[in-house]
C-alpha cells in the first residue's frame, strides 16, 4: 500500500465527490475506492481517495493504491495506511529521540545492552507522555520537547538533614505541569507495592 500523487485522471474519478465535500463544513471527509491502472502498472489496482475539508476550510484530496480489493475504503485508509504511518513514527521516535542508533561498541552484547537501555527509555518516555502529560500542553509533544522542557531544567539543589530541596527558576513556564507530575509520583510512591491481589 503506497501513496499516489494526484493527477487529472485520478481527480476525474472523484470529481462528483469533490463537489459534494466542497459544500460541507470544516472537518468533513469522505472516502471512495475505484480501480485504476497507470501506464507503468502491469495490472489494475484499487485506489482509495480521501476527500476532506480541513479544519481551516481548505480542500484536501489524497490517494493511495493497494492490492487489497475486498476491504472498505475508509478501513483501508485509516486502519491500515494511517496505522502503518503511525508505526513508522514510533520507530522514528525510538531512533531520533532516544538515539537508539548509537551502537558504537566493539562487542555485540554491549551494543545489544545499549539498545535495551534505549528501548527502556522509550517505554518510560512514552508512558510518561501518555499518562502524566495527558491533557496538558505537552500531551502530544515530541520526546525531545519533553526532555528539553521538563527533564533538562536548571535548578538549585540544597541538601538538608532530612530532605533534599530543589529550587526551580521563578519564571519556569512549565511549573504547573511539573507540579502535577510530581504530585502523581508522590501519590504513587505512597501506594503499597506490590499492589494487593484482587479477590
Amino acid at each position: 500500500m503506497t501513496g499516489l500523487t494526484g493527477n487529472n485522471v485520478l481527480l476525474k474519478h472523484v470529481e462528483p465527490l469533490i463537489k459534494y465535500v466542497e459544500k460541507q463544513p470544516a472537518g468533513f471527509k469522505r472516502y471512495h475506492a475505484f480501480m485504476y491502472q497507470a501506464e507503468s502498472w502491469s495490472k489494475p489496482r484499487t485506489v482509495v481517495a480521501k476527500v476532506e475539508m480541513t479544519d481551516i476550510g481548505k480542500l484536501n484530496v489524497r490517494f493511495i493504491s493497494t492490492d487489497m480489493h475486498n476491504a472498505k475504503a475508509k478501513a483501508l485508509y485509516e486502519d491500515i495506511y494511517c496505522a502503518r504511518g503511525n508505526d513508522e513514527l514510533y520507530i522514528k521516535d525510538h531512533k531520533t529521540y532516544t538515539k537508539s542508533d548509537r551502537t558504537s561498541c566493539h562487542r555485540f552484547l554491549a551494543n545489544q545492552f545499549r539498545l535495551f537501555l534505549h528501548s527502556a527509555a522509550y517505554v518510560l518516555l512514552h508512558s510518561f507522555r501518555d499518562n502524566l502529560l495527558k491533557g496538558t500542553s505537552l500531551g502530544t509533544a515530541t520526546f525531545d520537547s519533553i526532555r528539553l522542557k521538563l527533564l533538562k531544567t536548571g535548578a538549585r539543589i540544597i541538601e538538608l538533614k532530612t530532605k533534599i530541596s530543589v529550587h526551580l527558576p521563578t519564571a519556569y513556564p512549565y511549573k504547573g505541569i511539573l507540579s502535577k507530575c510530581l504530585a502523581i509520583f508522590e501519590h504513587l510512591r505512597a501506594q503499597p507495592w506490590p499492589p494487593p491481589a484482587i479477590t
